[in-house]
């Protein structure tokens, strides 16, 4: 098990920082909507997610997250959203 802090964005975003943390949250829910996937970016890095239903509420959000890891994709077990 992993634990891991920052911020669920969508895959079409999260590539390219085109979301300010100010806009993230509509910006991501958004895109969520339009199709694209929520995902876990972590300094930089994005991360998969496999189980997208786990995260969905967190969209644009900054978050810990417990969960497997396994390459560039990680399992929820558990999100905390932060400040």
């Amino acid at each position: 098990m992993s634990i891991l802090k920052g911020y669920i964005d969508d895959s079409m975003c999260a590539k390219k920082s085109m979301c300010t943390p100010e806009t993230r949250v509509s910006c991501a829910n958004k895109c969520i909507k339009m199709g694209a996937a929520a995902v876990l970016v972590v300094d930089g890095k994005v991360y998969k997610i496999a189980n997208q239903k786990a995260v969905l509420k967190y969209a644009g959000k900054n978050v810990v997250v417990d969960g497997k890891v396994t390459n560039d994709s990680i399992e929820v077990t558990k999100v905390t959203e932060t400040k």
